[in-house]
């Protein structure tokens, strides 16, 4: 699902990649500006938030607004140096010099997590400040000033839904412990709680309580695992603003403490009393508010599933990303239609083509293809058609040029078997196409030939970083010229696919291609050009750490048949011998060092085009 906001006569793909330019120019000028900083913070967590600005029980909860810009959060200062999670803050706007440590963890595209010493302490120069950053232990002891940042809107527009990880139907006991009783208000599971219809809302309703009947809901945010090792969901009450009558008013986030029962499926579920993590929030079992789900067993598989023979390919079974194979039974969470789809295999797998049956967390039902391709040990690919039955037809995916298909849905193993190398050996450097104040260094951990790195520095001072980056390549494969690595992030949650080609020995083109892998990108016509500085040479880690080569893919380095090498294709053009720049601001697609930095400093020329 792309951006959410208003109508705008641009496609959405122009108007993605109008936006990521309009916010990086801003960084263009920064960089000539006399005393600029030599400090960034990347467009993941640029944005307006707001953040509870006073912690106490027995007041309203009042909010701040926080602005974190390309290279400054104005209530608290400019940015100064980046220390891993730490960044040093320069405050001058009381007429002496303010210098705080503030530790920033990324805890999902809409949370923020801060912490540091107190914003009431400062300090007048850099290394004292530097000995107060929090470390991993005093926030996990809860040693240091927690700040929780809620995004609330990024370049004007609304954020992106965020799927609830708590999903499906469940029967609900409900406790508030707010010392007015002893008594549980909902001591009987006759309530309710579901993420449907819509997966990125939890509705709870409440029957037989001691304080009536009513529904109330929450949009989740955002879930992730705090360095305690406990599960936080983050939550949004979209009412709280028109709730003026309520005394006291209720706040409009919310953070969670969550533990699902392997075996029974049951949910423990603990709210905070405030904006907090930590006010009235101790465990998924001890908090202000605190709540048992019970799962509301689904709607029986049809007949013909029980039928069925068949199970999904032994490549598949394991636990992928927002992926579980299990015998016959596949469970998918879509991030895009907000659903989570089991699916059972209705036949054998016949050329990577299984008739199947799906149902959504909802109890929503039908027949249709399923498409899978393993692409490495630790990568596969899968496709579903939106031709969809509502009763069971034999010979379903036997004409699957008839049937529309959706796009790939690229997922990476969670249970690895073995390390995938990446398809970088040894370090390359390249100026960022449009961009020449900008460089970029792509290279490889020679000892660990399945990490790789990535860094956008000036081109006039090495030293000062734009942004770091670093991967763990799950697998590759060619397809049409170009090779698609797939990747782990390391530096924060997530995953990224890139596309290549070689076009020498020394030198490559490479681009984003998004989290599923897109197709079709004109990888020499728009990519980044880098040039090989440094080769790992007498490493004997690289002849015994890759994956065991096959026919189809074997390690590149390994090979005389580099699948980087570029072929005739009707998606890959020939670059352009004029220069080491890349033509292409009109482009249909974000070239790898836009999309994969979302901070680089663009020209001014460079957006004069875009407008074009």
């Amino acid at each position: 699902m792309g951006p959410m906001g208003e109508a705008s006569p641009l496609p959405p793909g122009q108007r993605w990649h109008r936006d990521i330019y309009l916010s990086v120019f801003v960084l263009a000028v920064a960089l000539f500006r006399t005393g600029s900083s030599v400090c960034y913070f990347s467009l993941e967590y640029q944005g307006v938030y707001v953040t509870q600005s006073i912690i106490s029980g027995g007041s309203d909860i009042q909010y701040l607004e926080v602005v974190i810009q390309d290279d400054s959060i104005p209530v608290w200062g400019n940015c100064h140096k980046r220390l891993g999670n730490n960044v040093i803050l320069y405050d001058t706007t009381g007429g002496t010099d303010c210098v705080r440590c503030f530790h920033l963890q990324f805890r999902s595209k809409h949370i923020l997590e801060v912490h540091n010493e107190g914003l009431n302490k400062c300090y007048t120069n850099e290394d004292a400040a530097i000995h107060t950053c929090p470390t991993i232990d005093d926030i996990r002891n809860r040693q240091t000033r927690e700040i929780m940042l809620y995004k609330t809107s990024v370049q004007g527009r609304s954020l992106d839904p965020v799927y609830c990880p708590v999903d499906g139907q469940y029967h609900i006991t409900y406790n508030i412990n707010d010392g007015r009783e002893s008594a549980t208000e909902c001591p009987e599971p006759s309530s309710t709680l579901a993420n449907c219809p819509k997966g990125n809302t939890f509705t709870m309703n409440f029957h037989r309580c001691r304080f009536g009947d009513f529904s109330k809901s929450y949009e989740c945010l955002g879930d992730w695992e705090g360095t305690d090792g406990q599960r936080y969901l983050a939550l949004h009450d979209p009412t709280a603003l028109a709730a003026t009558d309520a005394d006291p008013p209720p706040p409009r986030f919310r953070c969670a403490m969550y533990k699902v029962e392997e075996n029974t499926g049951r949910v423990y579920l603990a709210l905070s009393y405030d904006s907090t993590c930590i006010n009235k929030l101790h465990s998924a079992w001890e908090g202000y508010e605190t709540l048992v789900l019970t799962p509301t067993p689904p709607k029986a598989p049809v007949d013909q599933v029980n039928a069925a023979s068949c199970n999904f390919p032994d490549w598949s079974q394991g636990q992928w990303e927002n992926l579980h194979v299990e015998g016959n039974k596949l469970t998918y969470t879509d991030l895009k239609s907000y659903k989570t789809y089991r699916v059972y295999c209705l036949e054998k797998d016949l050329a990577g083509l299984v008739p199947v049956y799906t149902q959504t967390q909802c109890g929503e039902e039908s027949f249709t293809c399923l498409a899978m391709r393993e692409r490495s040990s630790n990568v596969m690919e899968f496709q579903i058609s939106p031709n969809e039955k509502t009763t069971y037809e034999t010979g379903l995916c036997s004409s699957p040029a008839s049937l529309s298909w959706d796009s790939w849905v690229t997922q990476g193993r969670v249970d690895r078997f073995k390390q995938s190398p990446c398809p970088v050996a040894g370090e390359y450097n390249g100026v960022i196409p449009d961009a020449p104040v900008l460089c970029a260094k792509l290279y490889s951990d020679c000892n660990n030939p399945e990490i790789m790195f990535y860094t956008v520095y000036s081109c006039y001072n090495r030293s000062e970083v734009i942004e770091e980056r670093e991967y763990r390549c799950l697998g590759q494969w060619f397809e049409e010229s170009v090779t698609y690595t797939y990747t782990e992030r390391r530096d924060q949650s997530g995953y990224e696919c890139f596309a290549g080609v070689v076009v020498g020995d020394d030198e490559i083109y490479i681009m984003e291609a998004g989290v599923n892998c897109k197709r079709g990108l004109e990888v020499l016509s728009y990519g980044m050009k880098l040039i090989k500085q440094a080769p790992c040479l007498n490493d004997p880690a690289i002849a015994h750490r890759p994956e065991s080569p096959s026919p189809a893919q074997p390690p590149w380095w390994n090979t005389p048949e580099n699948p980087w090498i570029k072929k005739a294709s009707s998606t890959t053009s020939k670059p352009d011998k004029k220069g080491d720049d890349t033509k292409g601001g009109s482009s249909r697609h974000i070239p790898f060092e836009t999309a994969l930095t979302a901070t680089l400093v663009l020209l001014s020329l460079a957006l004069q085009r875009l407008w074009l």
